[in-house]
Parts: structure tokens; C-alpha cells; sequence
């Protein structure tokens, strides 16, 4: 039913059926048709609005650009070949596209190839092969194979004693001398399914815990040192451990074995619950204070990327950040380079390169006023600095908010509004960006204070070191004109509070408020955020993100009383 399809194609990717038998051995069912319909009738990753007229879990996983986020950051040489084994309907082939030279992608099943090759139908450095691995005879080695969300399946796919080792060995011997293996896979300990989550693949609560003695399906995944053991088993000498937040199949953050999370990393992490929360027992996002406090994240990581070679140089890059709940021009990523640089790079590559060149110049800009800036210079498609080993000021504020003295928490904030003033001259109260919006706001020349010609939007304790007790800013990418002074602090306050709830039990937020003539304008302040986050974030991707993290105290609850009886 596809071949009309293909053949509407140009002779790019080539796609290769000289392996398959004839037959697929899994499916989600007609959603897949449904996705490849989807696909074929839109632009490549352009999906956005396709799974909001269409969505459902199958529909949002296979389709949203977040799964990009596994290997975006990731520093693949760009003359390199690479193998993807189940590559499923082309999440993230598209990017091995774009960063190697040439991709070689095996897909088991027939349906989910096509995908693969209608999402992919520009990229003329791909090849897909529909087959078994176990089948496949290549006739040549690789500088890097993927296995993402496979490994597990090996019980299936793998007719042997040991399938999981015996189909790591089959992997080393595709690798080029030094190649290397990124093996992607759920935590057999992972804290969601502590907190009752089911498991991914078998559906069941506490299914890892109780060794996958209780499903039938032969599947299973690993704890940390049970994943370091099958990896050496299988002949490679190396192996490096990212950990992908929430799991590597959605993840907006990667920490790594030398880049471990902190304290209240993980307060605003989004966690999603799949097919649904109505196992759940605990609270996942309220442990990781303790779990991080105790040295054990890398045991109750929910996810895995395991980089594994002969060489020792791995970890390349230790950390890495995705902003991609943006429209696709202002969508970033930061990363730390284990050789101490920080880089922040455009995920839709050129078409982001605009939005970096201006914050590198509101940096300048900041830097003319008299303000300390962290330094940084532009390359191509990345804005490049170098790694503070100082606390950012927020960790500094934290430090003080914990040891309770509110004149130094006051003093904290004067210095911040004091820097907030010196960002940019002052314009008229009459060009006050508040009365251009129809907000059926009534001009007040007082009730508004100081209006920059420049704000700052990201003038936020997040995003500024303190060192020898100066502040040094980055990561200047938002700036109104015209905009009240007290909306900036507006929004340094907020960050701070959302992230910190502990920090109201030292000073409430409502007395900040009053102390800087926040609080007749706070409305209007919400009303104008509220603009600005419509104009820079792609609100039905959030939506559609946001569906499947509900309540998770109110499920928790509900379980306990059914386990309890009360």
C-alpha cells in the first residue's frame, strides 16, 4: 500500500529490502498508517500542528521533535558513518543526517521503514535496510552504531543463550577500530518505577524490582552496574554513562557520570507518565533532593546512554540542555565540552543562528553599561564560553536564603535592582511598552517606576556567577523595548520562587513585592509574560507535552487508598 508513496520519491534515501523476509513481528496497530499518513502529507519535522490534529501517545512519541534531543548535543565527527539499529519511524535519523556523513539505518519492521523514508526523503546521505540485524551481512565497518530502546528486545530477536551479550558481541564486530557504541535504555531501578510507574514495556508496577519474574514477554533492561557488566563482557574496555532527564525518550536535559545534577536541579523537571499514573505511590520529582543528596542519581536515574569503546577519550561533552518548547528560530541548546568550554548552539542550525548573534549582542550591549559580562565569542552556528567554576548567583542567593538573615536576602535583591537600573538609559513613562497592547491598562506615571529603553529579560539570578561578590551575566537572549525596570525583577523574583519554595519560609515573596513597588503593577506584569511567552514559545507543542503529566499527588493518593483500603 506504500509503493505509490515511494515511488513519488527521488532517488534519495535508498532504500534497501534485500534482507526483509516478508514479514513484520511487531506493531502498534493502523496508528501506524495513521503516523505515516502524517508524514507523507507534511514537511519534513514540521509535525507540530499535525499531532495536535491528530494526538494521541503513538501519534505524539513517534512525531515530536523532543526525542531529537537524545543526540542533538551530541558531537559526532562530521566525515564520520554511522549505524542505526531500529531506527523506528526516523526520531532522531534525521539528525544522524544532518551530523555524519553517512547513515546507515536497519528497521526491523516494514511499516515503520516507510516512515523512516518519508520523513527522511531529503537526506541523500541515508540508506535503510529492512531486516533483522542478525540477518544483515554489511559489507562495511562503522564509526558509530546507535542502539536506542533495542537492547531490551534482544530476548525476542536474538535466538541464542545469552541474546543481550551475544548481540553486543555481533554489534563490536561492525565497529571500526576505536568506533563507537551509544546505547540508549531504560533503568531497571529507575526512580519513576520506584514511584510506581509501569513498566515501559511490559505494562506491569515493580516489574524491574521483581526481576521480570511476573511478565511473560522477553524483555528487560538493566541497573547501572548490571549495564557497566554486560558493556565489558561484550569487549569494550570503556564505557561513559549519560543520564537523559525525564529518560531518554523525552529528555530536555542529559547529565553524565562527570556532570551529576544539584541540589534543586530537579524541582522543574516535567515528568510524564505512560500509558497512565494510576499505579503511582510517590511523588517521583519530590526524591531527587535526597537521591542527589545521598550520591546515588546514577542507580535511580530513570534513563541510560551508555558511550562504549576502546578508546578512553569519552564524555567529549558532560552535560547538555534543550530548549525546545520554542518555535524552531529561537530553540537552543548549552553544553559543557569536557575541554571547559560552554556552548550554547542553534538546534535548528542556521535558521537559529540569528537568534545567538543577538545574544551575544545584548551581552555587548550590557558590557557598554558599565555590567560585568561572562565572556564569549560567536561561532558559526554557536555562541562559545568558557567554563566558571564560581556559583551562579542563584546558588550564592540560595546559600543565603538557607541561613534565614533577611537583610542579607534584602541586600541580595538591591544588588540585583541596582544592576537591573544600570542595563539600559530611560525612555519617557508615556512610551511604557504596557500601553501598546490593548490591555485596558490606564497610563500612571508612578504606578510603574523607571522604564528602560532596553530591558533585559534575562537579567535572573539563574543566569549570572557570583564571584569575589560581582555579578557577571550570560545568557542575555530576551529584551523589550520600553518595558518598566520592575517587570525585569518581576521575573527574576518569579524564577527564583518557582524554583525554590523553601525560599518564601525566609522572606515571603509578597514583602519583596512591596519593598520594590511590585505590587499594584503585578497583574499587569503577569499579563505582559504572559505576551512574551505566546511570542518566543510554541504553545501547542506545549500543550501537547503537557498532556500526559498530570497530577501526580492526587494519583498517589488514590493508590494508597486502594492499597490500604482507607
Amino acid at each position: 500500500m506504500y509503493e505509490e508513496l515511494i515511488a513519488q520519491l527521488k532517488p534519495c534515501p535508498k532504500f534497501n529490502l534485500a534482507w526483509y523476509k516478508n514479514e513484520d513481528l511487531y506493531s502498534e496497530g493502523e496508528v501506524e498508517d495513521t503516523i505515516i499518513r502524517l508524514i507523507a502529507e507534511n514537511e519534513p519535522e514540521d509535525y507540530v500542528q499535525a499531532i495536535a490534529d491528530n494526538f494521541c501517545w503513538s501519534v505524539y512519541y513517534h512525531l515530536t521533535h523532543t526525542r531529537k534531543n537524545l543526540l542533538n548535543w551530541y558531537p559526532f565527527s562530521p566525515e564520520a558513518s554511522v549505524l542505526e539499529i531500529g531506527c523506528g519511524m526516523g526520531a532522531v535519523t534525521g539528525t544522524l543526517c544532518d551530523k555524519a556523513k553517512e547513515v546507515t539505518a536497519v528497521e526491523l519492521s516494514y511499516r515503520r521503514a516507510v516512515g523512516t523514508l518519508l520523513r527522511c526523503r531529503e537526506k541523500e546521505n541515508l540508506e535503510i535496510i529492512v531486516g533483522n540485524l542478525n540477518d544483515i551481512a554489511f559489507e562495511k565497518k562503522f564509526d558509530y552504531i546507535t542502539l536506542i530502546g533495542v537492547l531490551e528486545y534482544q530476548g525476542s530477536y536474538t535466538n541464542t543463550e545469552n541474546p543481550y551479550l551475544d548481540f553486543l558481541k555481533k554489534i563490536k564486530t561492525l565497529l571500526k577500530p576505536g568506533g563507537r557504541l551509544l546505547i540508549a535504555i531504560e533503568n531497571q531501578y529507575g526512580l519513576k518505577y520506584w514511584c510506581g510507574a509501569k513498566e515501559d514495556h511490559t505494562g506491569l508496577p515493580f516489574e524491574g524490582m521483581n526481576q521480570y519474574s511476573i511478565s511473560t514477554k522477553k524483555v528487560r533492561t538493566f541497573s547501572q552496574n548490571g549495564l557497566r557488566k554486560l558493556i565489558a563482557q561484550s569487549g569494550f574496555s570503556n564505557a561513559f554513562f549519560y543520564y537523559p532527564m525525564p529518560d531518554y525518550k523525552l529528555p530536555a536535559v542529559v547529565y553524565s557520570e562527570a556532570c551529576l545534577p544539584k541540589d534543586g536541579n530537579m524541582l522543574n523537571m516535567q515528568y510524564y507518565y505512560v500509558p497512565d499514573n494510576t499505579t503511582l505511590v510517590a511523588q517521583e520529582k519530590d526524591i531527587y533532593k535526597d537521591v542527589i543528596d545521598n550520591g546515588v542519581f546514577g542507580f535511580f536515574a530513570n534513563s541510560f546512554m551508555a558511550e562504549c569503546s576502546d578508546r578512553e577519550d569519552l564524555g567529549e561533552v558532560t552535560f547538555a540542555s534543550m530548549s525546545s518548547r520554542r518555535f524552531p528560530e529561537y530553540q537552543v541548546g548549552t553544553k559543557f565540552a569536557k575541554s571547559g568550554e560552554v556552548i550554547k548552539f542553534a538546534l535548528a542550525g542556521e535558521n537559529g543562528r540569528k537568534h545567538l548573534e543577538e545574544t551575544w549582542e545584548n551581552e555587548r550591549n550590557l558590557e557598554q553599561r558599565g555590567l560585568h559580562v561572562w565572556e564569549s565569542r560567536l561561532r558559526e552556528t554557536e555562541l562559545i564560553s568558557g567554563y566558571a567554576e564560581a556559583k551562579t548567583l542563584e546558588e550564592a542567593m540560595l546559600e543565603v536564603y538557607r541561613k534565614g538573615n533577611q537583610a542579607d536576602i534584602y541586600a541580595m535583591w538591591e544588588r540585583i535592582w541596582a544592576e537591573i537600573l544600570s542595563s539600559s538609559e530611560e525612555v519617557s513613562w508615556e512610551d511604557n511598552i504596557l500601553y501598546t497592547f490593548g490591555l485596558d491598562i490606564v497610563p500612571d506615571k508612578e504606578r510603574y517606576g523607571a522604564i528602560l529603553r532596553t530591558g533585559y529579560l534575562d537579567m535572573i539570578p539563574r543566569n549570572a556567577f557570583w564571584e569575589g561578590e560581582a555579578i557577571y551575566w550570560f545568557d542575555q537572549e530576551w529584551t523589550l523595548e520600553n518595558v518598566p525596570a520592575r517587570f525585569v525583577l518581576y521575573r527574576a523574583l518569579l524564577r527564583f520562587y518557582c524554583s525554590f519554595e523553601e525560599a518564601n519560609q525566609a522572606l515571603p515573596l509578597s514583602e519583596l513585592a512591596r519593598r520594590f513597588g511590585l505590587a499594584a503593577g503585578w497583574k499587569d506584569y503577569r499579563q505582559l509574560e504572559s505576551l512574551f511567552f505566546g511570542v518566543v514559545t510554541d504553545g501547542v507543542h506545549v500543550a501537547e507535552s503537557d498532556a500526559f503529566c498530570g497530577d501526580t499527588r492526587k494519583a498517589c493518593l488514590e493508590s494508597i487508598a486502594k492499597i490500604t483500603g482507607k
